[in-house]
C-alpha cells in the first residue's frame, strides 16, 4: 500500500504543483508518513480481528482527538464559545456512547467444541481453536476485543498526523504538493521498517505474498494518496477541529455498511435482531456527535 501512496503522490505533484519547502517542515511531513503507517498497520489488525463494520465506528475516535489537537495546538475556533463548548462536550459524549454501543456487538467466546471436534473420540476436550468454528471477524470475542483496543490506539496515531500536517500546511504555510510527496517516502519507509519487524528482520514475508494481494494494496495506495490530496485542500479551509470530523464521519457510514452488507459481519453473533439494534444506534449516536461537534 505504501509503495501505491508513492506512486500516487508522484503522480499528484504536476496537479498540485511543484514547489519548494523548508527542510525542517519537509522532515515533519516525512515523519507523519511514518506515523500514519504505524496507525494503520493497528488498524488493519483491527478489521481482521473486529471486522470493518466495527473497527470504523471506533475510528471516530480520531475526530473527537484531532478536533482537540486542532484547538490546543494549532489555535483553530479562537471564538469558542461556552454554549459551544458545552455543546461540544455533548457532542463527545455521543461519539463514546456509540463506540460503547458497538463494542457491545462483541460475541463471547464460543463454547469449545461448537464449531469444531470438541470433545474428541477419547472424551477428552477439543482446543479453543477447534471449537471456534472459523478464525474469521467477529467469532471470537477475546479476539475482537483486542482489536477494537488496537483501533483505539490506532486513532492516537491518526490524531498525531492529523496535527504534524496540518501544522505544515495551516500554521507554516507549506503548498500541499511538497507535503503529500515527503509524506509517502515517509510512509514508505515505516512500511519497510515494520515488514522488517514482522519478519525477524527480513522482507521474505512480504515478498512471498501473493501477487494479487500485492496489486490489491497498490491500488488501495493510489485511492488514499487521491483522497489525502482532497483532505489536505479541505483542512486548509476548515482545519482539523471541522475537517477531520465530516471526513471519519462520511468513512464510517460508508465502511460501516460495507462491512455489514459485502461482508456479514454481524451474522455470526447470538442475537442477531439485537446486534444490529446496538450497531444502528451506537452508529446514529456517534455519528450525530460528530455533527453536534461539526455544526455547532
Amino acid at each position: 500500500m505504501a509503495l501505491g501512496i508513492l506512486l500516487g503522490a508522484a503522480a499528484a505533484q504536476p496537479l498540485l504543483g511543484l514547489s519548494s519547502m523548508p527542510v525542517m517542515l519537509g522532515a515533519l511531513a516525512f515523519a507523519g508518513g511514518m506515523v500514519w503507517v504505524f496507525g494503520n498497520l493497528l488498524l488493519v489488525y483491527a478489521v481482521a480481528s473486529a471486522g470493518m463494520a466495527r473497527a470504523f465506528i471506533i475510528v471516530n475516535f480520531t475526530a473527537v482527538f484531532s478536533f482537540f489537537g486542532g484547538i490546543a495546538f494549532l489555535g483553530e475556533l479562537p471564538a469558542l464559545t461556552a454554549p459551544r463548548l458545552g455543546l461540544i462536550v455533548t457532542g463527545i459524549g455521543l461519539v463514546m456512547a456509540g463506540a460503547f454501543l458497538v463494542g457491545t456487538t462483541v460475541p463471547r467466546n464460543r463454547v469449545q467444541g461448537a464449531g469444531g471436534r470438541g470433545k474428541d473420540g477419547r472424551g477428552q476436550q477439543g482446543s479453543g481453536a477447534e471449537g471456534n468454528g472459523g478464525n474469521g471477524p467477529g467469532t471470537d470475542g477475546a479476539r475482537m476485543r483486542r482489536g477494537l483496543v488496537a483501533v483505539f490506539i490506532a486513532t492516537l496515531f491518526f490524531s498525531t498526523y492529523n496535527a504534524m500536517i496540518a501544522f505544515a500546511i495551516n500554521r507554516e504555510g507549506a503548498p500541499a504538493g511538497p507535503t503529500l510527496g515527503l509524506l509517502a517516502p515517509g510512509a514508505v519507509a515505516g512500511a519497510v521498517l515494520a515488514a522488517a519487524v514482522a519478519g525477524g528482520g527480513s522482507l521474505s514475508a512480504w515478498r512471498a505474498a501473493p501477487r494479487k494481494w500485492h496489486l490489491l494494496a497498490l491500488a488501495q495506495g493510489l485511492v488514499w494518496a487521491a483522497a489525502m490530496a482532497c483532505i489536505m485542500f479541505g483542512w486548509m479551509g476548515t482545519g482539523i477541529a471541522m475537517g477531520t470530523p465530516v471526513q471519519v464521519g462520511t468513512q464510517t457510514l460508508v465502511s460501516s455498511l460495507w462491512g455489514i452488507v459485502m461482508f456479514g459481519e454481524l451474522r455470526d453473533v447470538g442475537d442477531r435482531r439485537g446486534a444490529y439494534a446496538k450497531f444502528i444506534s451506537g452508529a446514529a449516536l456517534t455519528v450525530g456527535g460528530i455533527a453536534l461537534i461539526t455544526f455547532t
